[in-house]
């Protein structure tokens, strides 16, 4: 175990991880630092009372709010870490440590009925809200018990742009956590939904605790990456997450929000968020990953009769994950940010002839591979002046067990390329050999470096 977490874990202090750091920054790679500490999978199944039924569902162990009220605490001597060691770097985090998780579900859950509200007041589908459609549906599934006058006023109220319609991004943007009670309560069918109070306490507590971390992080000038966590989680992540972009991304990219290539929806949602930080005037910053949770996603979209959210097959995942890049790189010009986070070799030469085809910047677009995996891809990046940044994970051998765990489990697909590696490897040593190189390396050339 302790040759495994050398392998895959930075160290168990800030202190310990310095040289890994140093390291990295010698060959121009800078480092995304997350205090792995983390529940182990869960044995039971979640309890009925949470909506979801869900079984072995991998999040935060909740043991009360004095230890996420801990959590923040961790959190904020990650970004310390960052700041001290890799002022260049990101830190990571994950928002189901920061409350009780299943309270991100029954947001999600109101999110979505919010969602589906926009179709229903869309009568003729064309994507837009007039004036007269939201006075019919109003009156035809009662959604607000108003006077035609009050009506008028919600309806200017979303209307931001004045422009005599609502669309879908100005529906979400009016849909803040303070006045989506009160628009649930308005109907009797939607009231159903509601959080009680003693939840929405709680609530209120999550985003409390996660602005505090922002508010830290922005303060020392790290950039913090919200982790993307399970389906049922996630738009109630998204939403929150875009809350604090509006607010800590105007002057820069601090908070970087993280979408998975592999749900059908992915696409979708970067192309809202592009529109929505272009018209409000916040700095688009995301990292893309091709996903973490396939095989509970599958289990649960099957056990519970929905449409499995994940595409069907590897290669359609990876055409995604090049559709969501082309839209990034065709917006770069507006200030995007996005963090390329692949083992993929192919991914990775397709960004970086994007990067010439289009002639962007290397400024704005990172690329990140988890320390112990895919070395000959991030250092051969680094040497070459693209920001390349390795996954530093760090925390106490025993509590970063589940966290081991779980990168076999997502990355099987990564070790099961070991063997071309290992090809790689063999033939670059054949080549120092014959041509002399090998004996000529230099002693201080990190170890590293040197097996590639």
């Amino acid at each position: 175990m302790v040759t495994f977490f050398g392998q895959f874990i930075g160290g168990e202090t800030e202190q310990s991880i310095r040289p890994i750091i140093s390291l990295l920054r010698q060959n121009g790679i800078g480092g995304i630092l997350d205090y792995a500490s983390e529940a182990d999978i869960t044995k039971e199944p979640v309890p009925e009372t949470t909506k979801s039924g869900v079984v072995q569902c991998r999040v935060y162990e909740y043991n009360g709010e004095l230890q996420c009220d801990k959590n923040v605490s961790v959190f904020k001597s990650c970004i310390l870490a960052v700041h001290n060691t890799a002022p260049e770097g990101f830190a990571a985090i994950k928002l189901t440590a920061l409350g009780l998780p299943q309270l991100l579900e029954n947001l999600s859950t109101v999110l979505l009925v919010t969602q589906n509200l926009f179709a229903k007041f869309d009568k003729n589908g064309d994507g837009k809200i007039s004036l007269e459609e939201f006075q019919k549906v109003c009156n035809e599934w009662n959604i607000f018990r108003d006077t035609p006058e009050e009506i008028d006023r919600i309806f200017s109220l979303f209307d931001s742009n004045k422009t005599g319609y609502i669309d879908y991004i100005e529906w979400m943007k009016t849909i803040h956590l303070e006045k989506l009670w009160g628009l649930l309560e308005k109907n009797e069918d939607l009231r159903k939904y509601l959080l009680n109070e003693e939840e929405k306490k709680l609530m209120d507590s999550m985003v409390k605790r996660l602005k505090e971390i922002a508010d830290y992080a922005a303060g020392l000038k790290v950039r913090l990456m919200i982790d993307a966590e399970q389906t049922y989680f996630q738009p109630a992540i998204d939403h929150i997450v875009l809350d604090l972009q509006r607010r800590y991304n105007t002057a820069y990219p601090c908070i970087f929000n993280t979408y998975q290539a592999y749900l059908k929806n992915s696409l979708l949602r970067v192309q809202n968020d592009i529109i929505r930080a272009q018209r409000e005037g916040y700095f688009f910053a995301a990292k893309i990953v091709r996903g973490a949770y396939l095989v509970l996603e599958r289990k649960r979209a099957q056990e519970k009769g929905y449409e499995d959210p994940i595409w069907p097959s590897l290669k359609d995942t990876h055409n995604n994950y090049h559709r969501v890049l082309d839209l990034v790189f065709q917006n770069m010009h507006t200030g995007l940010n996005v963090l390329v986070a692949t083992h993929n070799q192919s991914s990775i030469e397709y960004t970086l002839q994007e990067i010439e085809k289009l002639n962007l910047s290397k400024d704005n677009i990172y690329f990140g591979q988890l320390l112990g995996m895919a070395d000959n891809l991030t250092f051969i990046l680094g040497r070459n002046g693209y920001k390349a940044y390795k996954y530093v994970p760090y925390g106490p051998i025993n509590e970063v067990v589940p966290y081991l765990i779980r990168r076999v489990q997502e990355n099987s697909n990564i070790l099961s390329n070991a063997q071309v590696e290992k090809k790689m490897i063999e033939k670059e040593i054949l080549r120092r050999i014959l041509t002399g190189e090998f004996l000529q390396r230099n002693n201080n050339m990190s170890v590293t470096v040197e097996k590639y």
